[in-house]
């Protein structure tokens, strides 16, 4: 899908080591002096950097954009603890310091979303705005399959087992009610979503599911003073539209969107539409 290039930047991936973890992250500088930093969470299984393929080079016309893998996902290795929402916000805390990046606009999607509400909440003094697309923010709106399968598959063991089967991304997609959030997906896309899937860790699928299954961030919501945007998806299955405008109530002085047709995964399905809410965002003065 083309989108249009307002200006000269360069693009490059890139391997840091962090903490003796090794971190992949794509990079995008524009031409422009001294631009500001934006920074792109990605969201659970079947996702890591290259989600934002089709929003980069846009983004990256105007500001130093920075998509990282998550530890556990795509190119980075895992987190030397066990993985939690607050263990990614601090992560990227210290990324930003590695790279020496004091303040940044922050965009996290899904659980990249979650993780930015945490980070948000934790280091409001290094957020200039942020955007929250079809963020988990309490585990009661994740669809009942998704809750009910994860508890009979953890009281039977079986949960240890299923994510190193052949069947992971059939069990994902379909069995977790994800089927509808991938069905606007290009072929293309779907094929590297099933590969990423098959990258990810055993335990950090199952650790991030566990949290995502005990999780109320409402109060942290209420406590976030930076500029805020919420955005998701009609016909989005695994954060449904209505929760998410709910979180966009609860954050003082928040905006919400829901774009039609289309589901869960924004920045897959409907990039130019993504931009076009998101940068009148970052660069109006609210």
């Amino acid at each position: 899908m083309a989108i249009s290039t307002p200006s000269t930047f360069a693009y490059r991936g890139r391997t840091l080591d962090l903490d003796g973890r090794r971190v992949f992250l794509r990079e995008a500088i524009p031409s422009t002096p001294t631009p500001e930093t934006l920074v792109l969470l990605h969201g659970w299984v079947g996702t890591s950097s290259w989600m934002f393929r089709h929003m980069m080079p846009e983004l990256g016309a105007r500001y130093h954009t920075i998509a990282p893998d998550l530890p556990g996902f795509g190119r980075s290795r895992t987190l030397a603890d066990i993985p939690s929402i607050d263990a990614y916000a601090d992560f990227l805390h210290r990324l930003a310091d590695a790279l020496e990046i004091d303040r940044f606009h922050l965009v996290g999607v899904s659980v990249g979303g979650t993780i930015a509400l945490a980070f948000a909440h934790r280091y409001p003094e290094r957020v200039r705005k942020l955007c929250l697309q079809g963020p988990v923010y309490r585990a009661s709106d994740l669809p009942h399959r998704f809750r009910l399968l994860y508890d009979v598959l953890g009281r039977t063991g079986l949960i240890e087992i299923v994510p190193k089967m052949p069947i992971k991304w059939w069990f994902i997609v379909r069995r977790l009610d994800m089927g509808r959030d991938t069905r606007h997906l290009s072929p293309e896309d779907r094929r590297e979503m099933g590969r990423d899937i098959l990258r990810v860790p055993n335990e950090t699928l199952v650790e991030v599911a566990r949290q995502l299954l005990t999780l109320d961030m409402t109060d942290t919501a209420r406590r976030i003073c930076v500029p805020t945007l919420v955005l998701d998806g009609a016909e989005a299955r695994l954060v449904p539209a209505k929760a998410s405008r709910h979180l966009s109530r609860l954050i003082p002085g928040a905006r919400c969107h829901i774009i039609p047709d289309a589901g869960h995964n924004l920045a897959l399905e409907k990039p130019r539409e993504f931009l076009d809410l998101l940068l009148p965002f970052l660069e109006g003065e609210a």
